[in-house]
């Protein structure tokens, strides 16, 4: 349902590498689906919604679309008792993600939401030496990722949002890993951001999580590209992962303990096909890592008490007078 980049580019060969096959595209616009179909293969193509619960070979959805469009896909889908495997996050307010969420509980349908820096190998390891202590008890988390906004190139020739949303676009993902990475809850936030055109592109804010921990985010599309970094520091030692946050590739994973670093082996997998693995193989309870609509809940409240802070102002630091 939509037919947004990363339908086209990863998520149909996906779903057909485990087996499965897509059997409709839908869109709001006939010729985009059938274009879209005819490109990848795909037998059905509408723009009405009740051709596809016909069919009853249609088990599952994939939600590939803007964010604005994301909930009604959700709640039609719901309605018509289909799982769901939607882009992240489900929808840009916390409210209506909360009412999806309740609509798919009551009508017991899966609601799993696709992002992707949870199904990288390297953050699957980094959790799993989390839970084992391999690093002690977790004090700080430093998350830093910098670079021009990049658009993903959109197949009908539409005008992408240029700019980006880095609340969006990059400061939600973050949370959901960092909320993944230690099974903490954000508690309080602290944010400030730099204003260019129509909005931040520069972000900076802090978490304090229940568990005591402190998660501090570096986030720009003004800088020149770094290479992201995912850090973790514990009583014992640290786990520093580099690469890892775009989905190019499986990137690094260095531990240091006793001043020496290590790197980890990782076996390198691809991000999308594991998720529409752990999705399936769900659907009869719920899926192993995969993020929830509940999950898109939580990280949503962690968004809005930073653009709450952001706007709350500033407390200027007073320099005391020279005599």
């Amino acid at each position: 349902m939509g037919t947004e980049t990363i339908a086209t580019e990863h998520m149909v060969s996906a779903i057909r590498s485990i087996g499965h096959q897509p059997l409709w595209v839908v869109s709001r616009n006939a010729h985009y689906a059938g274009t879209f179909a005819g490109d990848l293969g795909i037998p059905n193509a509408t723009d009405d919604l009740e051709r596809v619960w016909a069919d009853r070979e249609v088990r599952f959805v994939y939600v590939s679309a803007t964010r604005e469009r994301r909930s009604f896909h959700i709640a039609a889908a719901a309605e018509a008792g289909k799982h769901i495997l939607c882009d992240g996050p489900i929808s840009n307010e916390r409210e209506e993600a909360a009412r999806l969420v309740a609509l798919c509980h009551d009508l017991k349908v899966t609601l799993a939401v696709h992002h992707i820096a949870r199904a990288s190998s390297v953050h699957q390891t980094m959790k799993r030496l989390i839970r084992e202590g391999d690093i002690g008890q977790i004090h700080s988390i430093v998350v830093a990722r910098g670079g021009a906004f990049h658009p993903s190139p959109n197949r009908r020739g539409q005008l992408a949002n240029l700019e980006g949303d880095i609340f969006f676009d990059a400061a939600i993902e973050d949370i959901d890993l960092v909320r993944f990475l230690t099974d903490a809850e954000p508690r309080r936030a602290i944010g400030i951001s730099k204003q260019v055109g129509g909005g931040p592109q520069h972000l900076a804010f802090i978490l304090a999580m229940d568990d005591g921990c402190i998660f501090q985010a570096h986030e720009s599309f003004l800088t020149a590209e770094i290479e992201d970094t995912v850090m973790i520091a514990g009583s014992k030692g640290s786990l520093t992962a580099s690469g890892t946050l775009y989905g190019r590739g499986s990137g690094t994973l260095t531990r240091r303990i006793g001043g020496k670093n290590e790197l980890i082996p990782i076996r390198d997998k691809d991000v999308h096909v594991a998720a529409i693995q752990d999705f399936v193989t769900g659907l009869h309870g719920r899926p192993t890592w995969l993020s929830t609509g509940a999950d898109s809940v939580a990280n949503l409240a962690a968004i809005n008490s930073i653009i709450t802070s952001i706007r709350s102002g500033d407390v200027d630091i007073q320099q005391l007078g020279t005599a």
